[in-house]
């Protein structure tokens, strides 16, 4: 994985998919959740960068707890996709991802990202 310096300093993470080059964070995902919590269908690329991210989401986890990821997502955003109020982004992300690339063995991707949640003190059980 490449990445790219900020002028902030910051780096983001640059995927090579199909020869193109995309920026991770510059792909909006809460834009992308959004539209399909109103019942937008996703594109088979737009579910792998979704998957990219919650990747990359779950490796910052150790790094900081200052992303957009660990706030509550929109209250519309949780209802729209049946979630209790006040669900955090990467929840939303990995319970999409459930229903477009469940898992065939084992705990699903929210299960996983709810353990790590949990185990970080960023959810109460």
């Amino acid at each position: 994985m490449k990445e790219q310096k900020l002028p902030d300093g910051s780096v983001k993470p640059i995927i090579c998919l199909n020869n193109f080059e995309f920026a991770l964070f510059c792909m909006n995902y809460q834009l992308l959740i959004d539209s399909y919590s109103f019942g937008s269908t996703l594109s088979n690329q737009e579910i792998e960068l979704l998957s990219l991210e919650l990747e990359t989401q779950v490796m910052n986890m150790n790094i900081s707890r200052d992303f957009d990821c660990f706030k509550s997502a929109p209250t519309h955003i949780c209802k729209n996709l049946n979630l209790k109020k006040g669900t955090l982004w990467i929840m939303c992300l990995a319970e999409i991802l459930d229903i477009h690339k469940p898992t065939k063995i084992g705990k699903t991707k929210s299960f996983k990202v709810y353990d790590l949640l949990l185990e970080k003190g960023l959810v109460c059980g």
